[in-house]
């Protein structure tokens, strides 16, 4: 759907639209021309939240000619939105974390709903420019893991291993997550035209101590779901699982490396832990901003609403109303 323009993310394939259909957003695939010449292509993910009321959302979307154009795609998608309250835009397009979000007319910056900030590692450095860039102690315990583990990179025959390791992961931390099915249909779906799934996992002497779920499409390696286990932690399996996939991307032509996810900042932040992990790996911090695009004047009430219940839940769950990621 997207191959053909320079701006797209795994998040607008049509795999990930078939894997977001279980957990009730309904894809709605979009391309638009001028004249014969593509220009924009968007899976919107429609959500109905009450009756007839919905949104529209176009994850880490819509792909794009040129990040300029987005008000007038935005203007022309909305010819689509019948029904819609409101139109969430997240272009990927990455920029410094420190620079300002550009700005355009009839879009209001508002917040994401994937991670607003990742962490990007350039492998055109290669395997050697990758390892300069880590800090001194991320490039010891990477060259420990490749002499401690064993990693593969692996599909379906390693999902139950993964599953278990992140499962138990996400119990530590308090993280929500989907139904095992969910991450299941990941792995088979995003297995698609110009795209590959696989696990990365990390064994010592046949047990497993680090996986990790990656999605690699469009010129990017996405580490999309991890967990690892407490045992053996000498044996530095986390940094072992990363490496493997990076090496993978290496090999296979892949230009960017995604950590996917780090808090706004990390001070305070329930991922701390995480963001000072993935900033061993040296690279570049990037920020995706989202863009609101009202439709109707329930818009304000609709919102204010989402984000109570986001509140709620992260209280129900981890005793805070922080974001995890904030």
């Amino acid at each position: 759907m997207v191959a053909s323009l320079p701006i797209t993310s795994a998040l607008q394939s049509w795999g990930w639209g078939e894997v977001k259909r279980l957990s009730g957003w309904e894809p709605e695939r979009i391309a638009l021309y001028e004249g014969e010449t593509l220009v924009a292509a968007a899976q919107l993910f429609r959500r109905r939240l009450a009756g007839p009321v919905s949104m529209l959302y176009a994850s880490r979307g819509p792909a794009l000619r040129d990040l300029s154009e987005l008000p007038q795609v935005a203007e022309a998608l909305r010819a689509q939105a019948s029904g819609a309250v409101y139109l969430k835009l997240e272009p990927e397009w990455g920029q410094s974390a420190e620079a300002l979000a550009p700005e355009f007319p009839g879009l209001a910056l508002a917040e994401t709903i994937q991670p607003e900030y990742t962490i990007w590692l350039d492998l055109s450095l290669g395997q050697g420019g990758l390892l300069d860039q880590m800090d001194n102690m991320h490039k010891r315990n990477t060259k420990l893991a490749e002499k401690r583990v064993v990693t593969t990179i692996e599909g379906e025959e390693a999902f139950e291993e993964f599953w278990e390791l992140f499962e138990a992961t996400n119990r530590r931390a308090k993280l929500l997550q989907h139904s095992k099915t969910y991450y299941q249909t990941v792995l088979r779906a995003m297995n698609q035209p110009e795209g590959r799934a696989f696990i990365s996992i990390a064994r010592l002497e046949g047990q497993p101590l680090a996986a990790g779920l990656f999605v690699a499409f469009a010129g990017k390696v996405d580490y999309l779901y991890g967990g690892s286990s407490r045992e053996h932690s000498n044996a530095k399996a986390p940094n072992g699982m990363h490496w493997g996939a990076i090496r993978w991307g290496l090999e296979n032509g892949y230009r960017i490396y995604d950590l996917w996810g780090v808090p706004r900042r990390s001070e305070g932040s329930h991922a701390a832990g995480i963001d000072r992990f993935k900033e061993g790996f040296g690279g570049q911090r990037v920020r995706f901003p989202a863009y609101d695009y009202a439709l109707s004047p329930l818009y304000g009430v609709l919102t204010k609403a989402l984000r109570l219940r986001k509140s709620w839940m992260n209280y129900r769950t981890r005793g805070t109303t922080r974001d995890v990621l904030s």
